[in-house]
Order: C-alpha cells, then structure tokens, then sequence
C-alpha cells in the first residue's frame, strides 16, 4: 500500500493542476473539517490551508448558504452539517442495504486489528470510498485518495472481475501513456496474477509501495456502474502474512453473508 501523497495539512490530498481551482477549494475545506474533526474560525481555515483572508471568508460564505456548512455566531466557528454526511449514504444502501456492509467491516476491524478499505476503480487508479482505521495500526489513508491500477492487490482484485479483453486494452491504454519501460505493465504476467486471485478468491500485495505494510483484497459482487466494489485489510505486512490464512476466512465469511444478502439465491 502506498503512502498517500500529503497536502497542505497532514493527512489530506493535494490538489493537483488538473482541477478546477473552486472546486477544488471546497473539497479542500471539507476534507480540513474531516481532518481536524472540530469547528474551525474562518481565520483557522484560511491559515491551515493558505488561502486569502476574503477569500476564505467568501467561501465558507458560499457553503454557509448552500447548507453544507453551518455558522455559529456566539462563537464565531464553522462545521459541516448533516447535509455532508448524508451525500455518500446511497453508495452503501443501495450496494449492500442499510449499515450491512459499514457493520461488517466494523466487525472484521474488531476481529483483525487490521485497516479496513472499501474501493472502486476510477479509469486506471483504485479510489477509495470508505475507510476504517484498524486499532493495532492506523494507516494514513482517507476515503477520496487513490492507488495505481496495475500496483497494488485491491487494483489486481478489481481486474479479477473484467473479462481478459477488457484487461488487455487497460494495460494498452496505460502503457501507452507510460514514457519509462521500466513502469510499463507486462500483460502476461499481469494475467497469471489475475488468474490466481481469481482462483484463491482474494489476492495479496506486501511491501509493493510502502516497506513493512501489506493488504489482502477481495471482490464483492455488488458493483458500482459498471465496477465491481473491492474490501481491503491493511496492515504491518510481517504481522498480516502471519494471520493471512485466518484473516481470508473471517473476511470471506462476512463477505459471502453480504454477497448473499444482496444478489440472493442463484
């Protein structure tokens, strides 16, 4: 697993060229209250992130008025509203029903100790769309962030579930982008790998990125478009393939009752 690329506080993305810089602000002052998890002074906001004094004021202004923000005037503090945390609850209840999924990955975490990633593919990256710290060890990852396709075990995972051609013109299509050979993919090898996960039914991935940290990742079969989702637990990699064989049954227990629950019998 990667070590996320940090932004302007600890912990948050950086926004990059590609986005519009409006846009990209207001991602940025949410993923800041996510941060800091308390109400912030419009002063507070402005210097965390580096933005002008007016334009942070005219801003939260913005989302005050929108109703993704609240103000409080006694003490002069901004935080989200319940507007924000009910944007995503449609991607649970209508993958998996009402808290089933989000519960059993609280449980795995109970069980495992281990980070727990849901995620889904985003052209050639892995985005992940919710995030579970484990209790032994956390790591630095928030919903949002994204890993590459082709180097990683929830990439490898969510491939397993395209038919082979489909994974051919991915490959194609990345190493066409791709000016080193060294980083281009080798679909032959790439495909063995597949074929194993799509075998075993979950594929694993230590030390790819980030020294010392691995992930096992499985498929589940609800899909998001035209993707299926994928569960990842993360960890210390000495201390996830030591309790690999016990992790893969627990986590495909609780998969298999979501699967089942959602598709049905057949």
């Amino acid at each position: 697993m990667p070590t996320p690329h940090m932004g302007r506080t600890q912990g948050m993305p950086v926004m990059d060229n590609s986005v519009v810089k409006s846009v990209g602000r207001v991602f940025e002052v949410l993923e800041l209250f996510d941060h800091e998890c308390r109400a912030l002074t419009a002063t507070q906001v402005g210097r965390k992130l580096k933005y002008p004094a007016s334009s942070t004021l005219a801003l939260l202004k913005s989302m005050v008025n929108l109703g993704y923000i609240g103000f409080d005037r006694a003490e002069r503090v901004y935080a989200p509203t319940v507007r924000v945390s009910n944007l995503g609850r449609w991607v649970e209840t209508s993958l998996f029903g009402e808290g089933r999924l989000f519960g059993m990955m609280e449980d795995l975490r109970a069980k495992t100790g281990q980070s727990l990633m849901l995620s889904i593919q985003n052209d050639l990256n892995m985005q992940f769309i919710h995030v579970v710290l484990g209790e032994s060890f956390s790591l630095n990852v928030k919903a949002g962030q994204t890993v590459p396709l082709f180097r990683s075990a929830i990439g490898l995972m969510a491939l397993s579930d395209r038919p082979d051609k489909e994974i051919a013109k991915f490959v194609e299509r990345y190493n066409r982008r791709i000016k080193g050979p060294e980083q281009k993919v080798e679909l032959n090898q790439l495909m063995s790998a597949i074929r194993r996960a799509r075998t075993q039914g979950y594929a694993t991935g230590y030390d790819l990125y980030y020294p010392g940290v691995g992930a096992i990742a499985f498929l589940l079969k609800p899909k998001v478009g035209r993707y299926s989702a994928v569960l990842s637990i993360s960890g210390v990699t000495a201390k996830l393939k030591e309790a690999e064989a016990q992790i893969v049954r627990t986590a495909k227990a609780g998969i298999r009752s979501i699967n089942a629950d959602t598709l049905g019998p057949g």
